[in-house]
């Protein structure tokens, strides 16, 4: 329940210039050679503009490629494309790249009337960013979250119009902590404000994936408030996350904060009881 109000391809154009065969984009200029090792005529050359090789992608990024002949925009038909390694890069019939996997591997266009003609196109393929890895909560925070969460159970509460009397205190559980920091690092870094995270995970779900096999599970997310003080006092002030602190259903807790996003301070609470 909520306290407080608190991804891309990348499209490039390179002009290049077919009229010959065998000759890569990084000779421009390059007098082309026929098959059999003799040289070209005016309709043989070719020559390559802004194209910087080989081409650096990552997974899931798009390139597209444009190419001439003869000076003309190719017409639908003209050009056969292809890649040597379709687990690294595949393209499509208008030139349009996609990289797959990493690795390195060629993107050919060539005359389809004549695939002596040909340009090749070498890519590389770099490996995908690793997803961040969840920080640890500032120094602290996490065991004062939990001080003034066994304080106010200590002390019994009002939430609402329900009187909670005291019940026992709440001990800090790792994995429920690995999944409230994981998804206070994950709304700071995506800048968002829910319990469902971006990748369309419940609380409830992502304490499961966090090893914690649970009977009974509850989530306190808040954003904007910079201490452990204030995160707290404004919990109890609302009904449902107050209900949540003081339920006797409940026996460990995970806490979870991070920096980030427009809110800048992001505080995840966990709730468990282990089955």
């Amino acid at each position: 329940m909520r306290f407080a109000l608190p991804r891309s391809a990348s499209l490039v154009l390179l002009a290049l210039t077919l009229a010959a065969c065998g000759a890569g984009p990084s000779a421009p200029g390059a007098e082309g050679q026929t098959p059999g090792g003799h040289s070209g005529n005016v309709a043989d050359t070719l020559a390559a503009q802004a194209v910087a090789t080989p081409i650096a992608l990552t997974p899931g990024q798009t390139l597209q490629l444009r190419v001439t002949v003869n000076g003309q925009p190719a017409q639908p038909g003209q050009l056969t494309w292809t890649s040597s390694n379709a687990a690294v890069v595949t393209v499509n019939q208008s030139g349009l790249v996609t990289a797959t996997g990493a690795g390195s591997a060629t993107v050919r266009a060539a005359l389809s009337s004549r695939p002596s003609a040909f340009l090749d196109f070498p890519v590389t393929v770099g490996a995908a960013a690793p997803a961040p890895t969840p920080t640890p909560p500032a120094a602290g925070f996490a065991q004062r979250v939990l001080d003034l969460t066994n304080a106010a159970r200590a002390a019994g509460a009002t939430c609402g119009s329900a009187a909670y009397a005291p019940v026992p205190a709440l001990s800090l559980n790792p994995q429920l902590t690995q999944a409230a920091q994981g998804h206070a690092a994950d709304m700071a870094a995506q800048n968002y404000f829910s319990h469902t995270g971006k990748d369309g995970r419940t609380f409830a779900q992502r304490v499961t994936a966090a090893g914690y096999t649970w009977r009974a599970v509850a989530e306190n997310i808040a954003a904007g408030q910079s201490t452990p003080e204030q995160v707290v006092t404004g919990w109890l002030k609302s009904e449902g996350h107050c209900k949540n602190i003081m339920s006797a259903s409940y026996r460990e807790l995970g806490v979870g904060y991070a920096q980030g996003g427009s809110y800048g301070h992001y505080w995840v609470q966990d709730f468990g009881s282990a089955r």
